[in-house]
């Protein structure tokens, strides 16, 4: 008895040597630490992508398998084989959507670039015209500079790029990628492996959305065999939780990014604007970037049209703002409603930290993340304000009584 007393004061002692002397290994030795780690993350890398994919499939794949439960019967071979089934139709609407961006948005940025540099002179005189418009109301003196197209050639030519016949340009274009043909030869494997990298996660996705109930299940044991049972309630309440806001964050994105591409498109359409295919996927696209990609698509609009017409591009920017808060104000509450529940100020720092720091995937990631954070976190400051029986208001902090409480 006096040996387990003596190890029972001891323990604490023990414990926090033992997290001291891991603490200093891992100092001492954080540069190999973190290059195993980066190495395993690696390895691990068509997982990651597998889990996306599956993740974005598992929304349509759902969809279906609900139709075909709702309208056949149990003993109908369609509903037997309802996964498959709804595992294709996923699939297949992934394709289309993909070939469906790919086919308008590739001939018409072609087309938009053929136009550009054909017509290069007549647009930069038209923008300098512009311009000196803007100096003349402000009373300032205009721009003496006019731009042609010997002066394009001329800068062009500089670069080593035949101004004077696209198809020269297209084949010194041409040319010019064959030169670096060693350098594409010698990057193959990085290419080759990123593929493989995308076909393995494609494939790992279709093995995780054909046997999901298994995979859960397997994760729940897991769990529920290394923690106490309230622990484990937790942490699948919490797992529960960080999945619906993803899944709603995710199929509302892109449900909203169908609708405002549709509506930018039926607008430029009405008004009788150039590159309305164009502007409409690039709008849609953008959609899926809370904050920035709005802007962006809105400047990207406004360029090309501002190429053509500048007074179509002014009255594109009001018009596409139009149609913006129409679908900020009633389009996305209703689509995405407050499921994600994360104020604004926190979605745009969200944006601009993970984006700083992960770049296109860490902006397209950062809103639900912060709102997982944010839904906790809020859990957490409740929970302790109500164990300290505290209210706080804009105005002040104030106690509340047991009787109030009660009330409440």
């Amino acid at each position: 008895m006096k040996y387990r007393d003596d190890i029972k004061k001891i323990k604490p002692l023990l414990i926090a040597i033992t997290y001291f002397v891991f603490l200093i290994f891992m100092v001492v030795n954080f540069n190999t630490i973190a290059g195993w780690i980066s190495k395993f993350l690696r390895l691990l890398t068509p997982f990651f992508y597998g889990v996306g994919i599956a993740f974005v499939l598992n929304i349509p794949m759902r969809r279906c398998e609900e139709f075909i439960v709702k309208h056949t019967k149990p003993t109908n071979l369609i509903y037997k084989k309802k996964r498959g089934i709804a595992i294709i139709f996923a699939i297949i609407v992934m394709f289309a959507v993909i070939g469906l961006f790919m086919s308008i948005i590739i001939p018409q940025l072609f087309i938009t670039i053929v136009n550009l540099i054909n017509n290069l002179a007549r647009y930069a005189n038209s923008l300098l015209g512009n311009i000196n418009q803007v100096f003349e109301f402000l009373h300032l003196d205009p721009l003496e500079f006019t731009v042609n197209g010997d002066l394009i050639n001329e800068i062009m030519k500089s670069f080593g790029i035949d101004m004077t016949n696209l198809s020269t340009t297209i084949n010194n274009v041409v040319s010019g990628i064959s030169s670096a043909g060693f350098s594409i030869v010698n990057n193959i494997g990085k290419v080759i492996g990123e593929l493989g990298n995308w076909f393995m996660g494609f494939m790992l996705s279709i093995y995780l959305l054909g046997s999901k109930e298994t995979f859960i299940r397997q994760i729940k044991k897991v769990v529920a065999s290394i923690f106490r049972y309230d622990v484990c309630q937790d942490i699948l309440a919490v797992s529960s939780k960080i999945n619906e806001i993803f899944n709603n964050f995710i199929s509302g994105q892109l449900l909203e990014a169908l609708i405002i591409g549709g509506l930018i498109y039926v607008a430029l359409l009405l008004f009788k604007m150039p590159f309305a295919i164009l502007i409409g996927a690039v709008a849609s696209v953008m959609a899926l970037v809370p904050v920035f990609g709005p802007t962006l698509a809105c400047f990207i609009g406004f360029i090309l049209i501002l190429s053509v017409n500048p007074l179509q591009a002014v009255l594109f920017v009001i018009v596409y703002q139009t149609v913006q808060q129409i679908e900020n104000t009633v389009i996305y509450p209703k689509v995405v409603g407050s499921s994600v529940g994360l104020p604004g100020i926190w979605t745009l720092l969200s944006i601009v930290v993970f984006g700083g720091l992960f770049g296109v995937i860490g902006m397209l990631l950062a809103v639900p993340f912060t709102a997982c954070v944010y839904t906790f976190g809020s859990m957490l400051v409740n929970q302790s304000l109500r164990r300290k029986r505290l209210n706080v208001s804009s105005e002040k902090v104030e106690v509340v009584t047991a009787h109030e409480d009660n009330e409440h």
